[in-house]
């Protein structure tokens, strides 16, 4: 995840360019026709996995799946391996054939909606105690862990499902999703789609880390 970024991006993950997608993805070895399936280490259970199948999703690569986990993937007992290759030594130019600009929204695109007071629901996947103490007008708190078991995966959809209704999320209104640095809004989105939310979802790529460094409307706190 660290590598596929804006490398001369002030904040932290912002995504890179299409063809700095492109050139990471051939030095890899991917093909455009390749079957993904992302995953975070064994001690981490979920995190950014979800930004990595988002990013790839977003650069128009269609067959992309998150793994809900590499924990229970080796607690089933399936096969592993300690040694990593290539499968083809000479690859393939990767190239980036279209582009889900829709997926993201910007900075100026979230205060004018802010501003408008527009009927978009704004998500934030930050810990609690980050979020109380500064957050976008409008947005509503849910944590990264509450969409997690103790195993570190994904509840079930219809425990997602519950969750968010609880927390009042609309399946008819737009949704925008933000965290830190658009790491775990990706997962966030991910939960929303598993849990059956047709709604469009557009990521804050910049998220936090750009909003209380470039954001003009206020920052509300608890």
């Amino acid at each position: 995840m660290d590598r596929i970024k804006d490398p001369a991006s002030p904040y932290p993950q912002m995504l890179p360019s299409a063809a700095q997608f492109a050139a990471y993805m051939t030095e890899l070895g991917i093909r455009r026709d390749d079957i993904l399936v992302v995953y975070d280490t064994l001690a981490v259970g979920l995190y950014s996995s979800p930004r990595v199948a988002w990013t790839c999703r977003h650069f128009g690569h269609e067959h992309v799946h998150v793994l809900n986990t590499f924990r229970q993937y080796v607690a089933a007992g399936f096969p592993l391996q300690t040694a990593f290759s290539l499968q083809d030594p000479s690859p393939i130019e990767y190239l980036v054939q279209s582009v889900q600009s829709d997926q993201v929204i910007t900075c100026e695109e979230l205060e004018t909606i802010i501003q408008q007071n527009q009927n978009v629901q704004i998500l934030d996947s930050r810990p609690e105690t980050r979020f109380i103490q500064g957050h976008m007008p409008r947005a509503r708190n849910i944590p990264l862990p509450s969409l997690l078991d103790p195993d570190q995966s994904f509840l079930s959809p219809t425990q997602l499902r519950q969750l968010f209704e609880r927390s009042g999320v609309d399946k008819t209104l737009p949704l925008v999703v933000t965290c830190n640095s658009g790491v775990t809004a990706a997962a966030l989105a991910l939960a929303l789609r598993l849990a059956g939310y047709p709604n469009p979802i557009r990521l804050y790529d910049g998220s936090w880390s750009e909003w209380m460094h470039r954001g003009t409307i206020e920052i509300h706190s608890i």
